[in-house]
């Protein structure tokens, strides 16, 4: 019998690799070949050892024997005589061990994500899952009956940390609930996970006490007052302002035109002429979604911190009270300049 390997390539190449069950063995298979009088299959260390070199009479063969870890794998079909009859190219191949995952819930109350009421501001923040056997093919998903939140980015730190990103900007406000799924296991469901919650309308000052910002039934727009230095803005008037100051002959950022000096194609000039501009330019990457920015501007308004700017410092304070959506690293840092920023000398 002449095996036809011009078949052999259309039908050999829908591979698909099994990797682990719940209950079963571990197992790599590929499609059956009619023709084949066999299969030889090699896997490989990364290293380039051979830990598998055998012939096989079936289209699958178990993997019980490897441990957790990176190989590459390639298999060929055997001929009338058992000689292969064309290698396929090397694939990677990972072998896991598929656990059901685990959560651990430090607190029974859900983690509070804010929504931002400012156009410029998107509300994106971060969420730390910690618990046992995560993988980098676990799923997690943040939903609500036909609700989900968008998660940016999955960054699995460890088998015990998942670290998202997750974008609540256009998001319905409530509950959600966390599902982490590793292959061939079930899902571990976490009722109420998180909460989304809608910008509140109060503002809280340092004293404790708390101001409306609107005495009606409805909520009123918060204006951009007039002759009062930045500094003692509240946070909601920085942010009106942010909105109101656009550089509408700059497109390409959205830098605060009071910081910008020039405008190029690639890149821009920053006007730091008074205190104040440099301020509000800090403040703007306070509210940035990038970490590094943010941390900058933490530590720019505790070294800078007489006067008080208090538009940062009440930023900051609803970071903290939100602490657990921040990176542990960022969260550190948040409390470290926080504190010297509460304790400034005015």
């Amino acid at each position: 019998m002449k095996l036809n390997t011009k078949r052999f390539f259309i039908l050999f190449w829908f591979v698909t690799f099994s990797i682990g069950a719940q209950d079963g063995t571990k197992l790599i298979a590929w499609k059956p070949i009619p023709e084949a009088s066999g299969y030889q299959i090699q896997i490989k260390e990364k290293s380039g050892k051979t830990v598998i070199d055998k012939k096989i009479d079936t289209a699958y063969h178990s993997i019980e024997e490897l441990p957790s870890g990176v190989y590459q794998v390639r298999t060929a079909p055997l001929n009338l005589f058992k000689k292969p009859a064309v290698w396929s190219a090397w694939k990677d191949l990972e072998v896991i061990i598929s656990e059901p995952p685990k959560v651990v819930i430090e607190e029974q109350k859900p983690i509070i994500l804010p929504k931002s009421e400012s156009k410029v501001e998107k509300s994106i923040s971060n969420v730390t899952i910690e618990g046992e056997h995560f993988l980098e093919a676990t799923k997690v998903d943040l939903t609500k009956k036909n609700e989900t939140l968008p998660i940016l980015s999955k960054e699995v730190k460890s088998p015990e940390r998942i670290d998202l990103k997750v974008d609540t900007t256009d998001a319905k406000s409530g509950p959600y609930d966390l599902t982490v799924t590793n292959p061939y296991q079930k899902p571990k469901v976490v009722s109420n996970f998180v909460q989304v919650e809608d910008p509140k309308h109060n503002t809280t000052y340092a004293d404790g006490n708390e101001e409306p910002q609107n005495t009606g039934s409805k909520q009123s727009k918060i204006n951009v007052p007039k002759g009062k230095l930045f500094r003692d803005y509240t946070y909601e008037e920085m942010l009106a302002f942010l909105e109101t100051d656009v550089a509408v002959n700059c497109k390409n950022t959205k830098i605060p035109a009071l910081t910008l000096s020039e405008c190029h194609k690639t890149y821009v000039i920053l006007n730091f002429s008074s205190a104040d501009n440099h301020s509000v330019f800090e403040f703007y990457k306070l509210i940035n979604e990038n970490e590094s920015d943010r941390v900058s501007a933490y530590q720019y308004f505790s070294k800078n911190c007489s006067p008080r700017f208090r538009p940062a410092f009440e930023r900051m304070e609803l970071e903290w009270k939100n602490r657990n959506n921040l990176d542990p690293d960022e969260r550190q840092s948040l409390l470290q300049e926080l504190t010297k920023f509460r304790n400034c000398p005015r």
